[in-house]
């Protein structure tokens, strides 16, 4: 008997209707439905043909400049050097207040799009800011 079934899950390497069990927090197996058809376990959820896939993290991004794509313009050649000159513009014109909101409102956003961790700067020293 398994911990946790998910019945009729697509998989990110395209394994179609698949199931997967869990057992003490870890994978136990990884079958098409039909041999893992009679399994029971503690709760079962159906996928419903879905995408199921290990959790998403966010490995580089910086929360003082989160959601701020136009401001005070757009990078028009896409260029590194470009975005610094962009920085230099924007940065005299955000408080830290404004700062926080919008990191506030990225984290929400990132969570319920299924970002599971990210990585925190070390100068970041406002634990609310934290999104998983």
């Amino acid at each position: 008997m398994f911990d946790l079934l998910i019945r009729h899950a697509n998989l990110p390497d395209a394994r179609e209707a698949m199931t997967v069990a869990v057992k003490d927090g870890r994978i136990a197996a990884i079958e098409p439905d039909a041999a893992l058809s009679q399994a029971q376990s503690g709760q079962d959820i159906d996928a419903q043909g879905q995408l199921l896939a290990p959790a998403f993290v966010d490995a580089h991004f910086h929360l003082d400049s989160a959601l701020r794509y136009g401001q005070p313009r757009v990078n028009e050649s896409g260029t590194l050097l470009e975005g610094i000159a962009l920085w230099g513009e924007l940065k005299p014109t955000l408080t830290q207040e404004a700062i926080a909101q919008t990191a506030v409102r990225y984290c929400q956003w990132a969570v319920a799009n299924g970002l599971h961790g990210h990585s925190q700067p070390r100068r970041c020293q406002r634990p609310e800011l934290a999104c998983a």
